[in-house]
């Protein structure tokens, strides 16, 4: 019984210490495909050989079946674009989303049956007819049938260009921490097994073929050197000198080129390509590349084949581009190990691929806009075959052992050939930290924002690992990458590995540094001092402000205005806003107006905390603005300008979304406006001159002063998809009470979309319906017409003319009440102005490019209809002579990012065209146009918010 019981701990001991020990699966495959560039289509055959190495018994293996990501627009892939702020992919027409299936599964010849993922379509389940024991190995084949996309991400079709990846069935990992299926995403790579590959490629034999691994085919090869460039390559810089900002796998796509290609012949050629020891592969197909190569050799002696392939379009960009391959690979088997390949390739790629992507052996990136460009971006791709291609971490997973270690060192290689070269990536990190919307190094690339995949995986790794080289040295810490290097090298490392394999040169420091992975805040760093000064006319000081930013700084710059009162004005700013933002912010812009002889200009004080709790932020500020409003010239020919200030204190309130991932936001405004006008009072005078009398002007500049007490409540949701916004405001002064209910949503389309306003008011009088000096309440009521510059009464809508009656100037109006695009200003009591209730409702879309007959023009001008109709209290009141309900229609035409609109009303009610006829009787087209301006950029907002500010 001893003996017994002493052998059993023996075998559960020697159990435990099998599955403790390093093990990783291994997939050979033989791969058979065809391209029909017609069809956008892929047949193929696959045959696969899987080695179980594990200690388990697998009943059912994980598959991948990735082009399934773009049949639908609920994968996983979709919902991320959609996340990430692109709808390019939700709105593909049928012809450009693409699927896998044909599939037909038989392991070891037995047909097998395959189980739906419960959640993506993009992975199955194999089921294995006998279980695969440990140490045994199964042989799978299926065939399959590919529709490719349009690249909308890392592969597919633009034309007659083909980016093929991703796109044959893959079994999932499987490691000692389970099975690791994953759907295909945007933001987040990939986990793969390693194994050889021996793939047949069949294409129209007009095409270049670039692929992962070795071209067998001799005359192939032959036919290669007659697609060379022959022009003689520029010189480069050493290749010992040289890293990079990261590319985002996830750029906004952009449309394919406008230029033809013949159609394809019915002959083909079959070419075979193999590449042992790999986890992935890939392969591109244009009739119109260029291909060159050279050999490259490495310190060890060892001789590369290297290869570029890139149309004459981008040859100025790519002719060189061999030879900045070959300093990639260089740089990098220096400082980490050896290149084990014995080939490597570099594709240029459609504009829609939109950045870069490694695979094994092989990159592609998007046309570049200098050389230097592009050697900085193949550094960085070509360095994947390192953090991503021999060291197999899953990038999924722990995306920053992948792109963050690689941006470390790809900025080492920017910084040996270029110099420092200051991205701003510094300050938007800190941005992030200040506002407290950052994420752990450690964050999964699919729970990162992708403001933190960008900054944190990729560059505040590349700073972290900075701080590592700092404590060890230069040399040791390039010994103790090669010893990781070496360790792991095609396997698949953990975090825990990477820690272990630096643990003996790091010793005492592991404590120290390790930690700073899991904690969100900055990685130490050089401080950049107490105090400086940015400004345009010292460009050295912008610089050095980007790569050590002080405490403080004070911004310096000219500025400009214009009004038609004030004229031109010029000036300057005069600021500390800065990223990060410091908690105490201040703004001046003084502004000398020619046109009235004065200083003018606008002001801001402000204090603002980012609570870790409740709120996202908590602002106090005071605004102030002095500027002209009105002029009048006397019967003596002189000009009188008269202007406005005002002060404005209060406070916002931005509570904290749930999830950092979060589109929206709530808040709560406060607002105080006291207000100093100068309004225009006008009377005469006799003078008894010489026998005569004669009536003069007298222009009295009287003050007027009023205070605007606003509260607001609002949330948006700026999402790409259906974005919207509500906001609820009560604005009060001594003698008004005035509440607004507005409400805007956003309906996408393919091009553009309907944006759909509805606005509810009402007014109350508190007292007489008059203010001092006679000036009417009429200003502040409610309004169906086009409301002017008068009517902006708190002076928050830049106004070019904002009290002319006439000309260009007179026709800007402000989207606001009503939302009408046509104006009345011109009659004694407006159109559809209440000093009761009002309702409207605004409908803006935009038309497909095809429709629009303004593109024929030699510069991209989008065209819109829009649409308003509304009623208001007096319309329903028994003696009416209006209808209840108010309408007009016509054309809107956005101009710079709807920065200005253009108004063209066509269609309205009789009331208005009663009006047009009789003050407009020519021209009336133009002298009925309207225009507004609008200042707050929808860009500028959603960057705000994307950084917390």
């Amino acid at each position: 019984m001893k003996r017994a019981a002493y052998t059993f701990v023996l075998l559960c001991f020697l159990c435990s210490i099998s599955k403790a020990q390093y093990w990783q699966q291994k997939v050979d495959y033989t791969i058979e495909v065809s391209l029909n560039d017609q069809t956008k289509t892929l047949q193929g055959f696959e045959k696969l050989t899987y080695y179980n190495n594990s200690p388990d018994t697998l009943t059912y293996i994980w598959f991948h079946i990735w082009p399934n990501a773009y049949k639908t627009d609920r994968t996983a892939f979709s919902n991320q674009h959609l996340q990430n702020g692109n709808t390019e992919f939700y709105f593909a027409d049928k012809e450009q989303r693409g699927y896998i299936n044909q599939l037909d599964f038989k392991v070891n010849g037995v047909s097998s049956k395959i189980e739906d993922h419960p959640e993506h379509i993009d992975i199955i389940k194999l089921v294995l007819p006998t279980p695969l024991l440990p140490g045994q190995q199964t042989v799978i084949t299926t065939p399959f049938h590919v529709k490719l996309p349009y690249n909308y991400s890392r592969g597919g079709y633009d034309k007659q260009t083909f980016q093929v990846t991703q796109w044959h069935p893959k079994p999932a990992v499987y490691d000692h921490n389970g099975w690791h299926p994953m759907p295909y995403l945007d933001q987040g790579e990939f986990y793969s097994e390693f194994g050889n590959y021996n793939v047949r490629i069949t294409v129209p034999q007009e095409y270049v073929v670039a692929a992962t691994g070795i071209l067998q085919n001799e005359e192939e090869k032959e036919w290669l050197k007659t697609k060379q460039f022959k022009e003689a390559p520029k010189p480069t810089k050493s290749a010992s000198t040289l890293a990079k900002k990261p590319v985002s796998k996830s750029a906004k796509q952009k449309s394919p080129q406008n230029t033809s290609t013949p159609i394809a012949n019915a002959a083909t050629k079959t070419l075979q390509f193999l590449q042992n020891n790999v986890h992935d592969f890939a392969w591109f197909a244009n009739k119109d590349f260029i291909v060159n190569s050279d050999t490259c050799q490495l310190a060890s002696g060892k001789i590369v084949n290297v290869h570029s392939f890139y149309t004459s379009a981008n040859k100025a960009d790519w002719e060189n581009s061999v030879a900045l391959a070959k300093d990639a690979l260089r740089f990098y088997s220096v400082e980490v190990g050896e290149y084990p390949y014995a080939t490597l390739s570099a594709v240029q790629g459609p504009e829609s691929f939109g950045g870069g992507m490694e695979y094994p052996t092989i990159t592609i990136i998007s046309p570049s806009a200098t050389e230097k460009d592009l050697d900085i971006t193949l550094a960085h791709e070509i360095g994947h075959n390192w953090f991503y291609g021999i060291l197999a971490s899953n990038e999924r997973q722990n995306p920053w052992m992948d792109e963050g270690v690689n941006t470390f060192y790809d900025r080492k290689y920017a910084q040996q050939k270029y110099g420092t070269n200051p991205t701003g990536e510094n300050l938007l990190l800190q941005t992030l930290v200040k506002t407290h919307h950052d994420q752990p190094i450690v964050t999964p690339a699919d729970k990162m924002t992708a403001e933190n995949y960008q900054l944190v995986s990729y560059y505040k790794t590349s700073e972290w690992l900075q701080l590592v080289e700092k404590k060890l040295g230069p040399a040791t810490f390039q010994n103790a990458m090669q010893h990781y290097y070496q360790q792991w090298q095609f396997k698949h490392p953990q975090p825990a590995d990477f820690k272990a394999s630096l643990a003996q040169y790091l010793k005492a420091d592991t404590t120290e540094v390790f930690p700073l992975l899991y904690t969100k805040g900055n990685i130490p760093q050089k401080d950049g001092g107490k105090f400086s000064i940015v400004t345009p006319f010292l460009p050295k000081s912008i610089k050095a402000y980007m790569e050590t930013p002080t405490k403080n700084t004070l911004l310096i710059s000219p500025a400009l205005g214009f009004n038609v009162y004030d004229k031109i004005m010029i000036g300057g700013v005069f600021t500390n806003y800065k990223l990060p933002p410091s908690s105490l912010q201040y703004l001046l812009v003084p502004l000398y107006s020619t046109g009235a002889n004065s200083l003018n200009g606008i002001g801001k004080i402000s204090y603002a905390i980012y609570p870790e709790k409740g709120f996202q932020k908590a602002e106090v500020f005071v605004n102030a603005s002095k500027f002209s409003n009105n002029d009048f010239t006397d019967n003596t020919n002189t000009r009188h300008v008269f202007g406005f200030s005002k002060v404005v204190p209060g406070f916002e309130l931005t509570f904290k979304e749930k999830s950092l991932q979060s589109t929206s936001r709530k808040y709560l405004q406060w607002k105080s406006y006291l207000i100093n006008e100068q309004p225009l009072r006008l009377s005469t005078d006799s003078i008894f001159e010489n026998g005569d009398t004669t009536l003069v002007d007298v222009v009295n500049k009287e003050h007027l002063h009023l205070t605007i007490h606003q509260l607001k409540l609002g949330i948006e949701n700026t999402r790409a998809l259906y974005p919207y916004a509500a906001n609820f405001t009560a604005q009060a002064s001594q003698n008004f009470v005035r509440l607004a209910l507005e409400g805007n949503y956003f309906f996408n389309y393919k091009e553009g979309g309907l944006d759909v306003r509805v606005f509810a008011g009402k007014f109350f009088y508190n007292e007489n319906k008059t203010y001092p000096y006679g000036y009417y309440i009429d200003r502040y009521a409610l309004n169906l017409s086009g409301p002017n510059g008068e009517e902006d009464y708190t002076y928050s809508d830049y106004f070019i003319g904002r009290n002319r009656f006439e000309g260009l100037a007179s026709q800007q109006l402000m989207i606001r009440d009503g939302g009408f695009k046509i104006k009345t200003d011109l009659l004694s009591n407006k159109v559809g102005k209440t000093s009761n209730w009002l309702a409207a409702i605004n409908l803006n879309t935009s038309i497909p490019s095809k429709f629009n007959p303004l593109s024929i023009l030699p510069i991209k001008i989008p065209l819109h209809v829009f649409a308003d109709i509304g009623t208001y209290a007096e319309a329903w009141e028994p003696e009416a002579d209006t209808d209840r309900f108010l309408f007009d229609i016509g054309l809107h035409v956005p101009l710079f990012k709807e920065t200005i609109n253009l108004y063209f009303p066509i269609i309205y009610s009789q009331v208005f065209s009663d009006y047009t006829k009789s003050m407009y009787p020519n021209n009336r087209f133009f002298k009925t146009m309207t225009f507004s301006i609008n200042l707050h950029y929808n860009d500028v907002k959603k960057l705000t918010q994307q950084l917390g500010l």
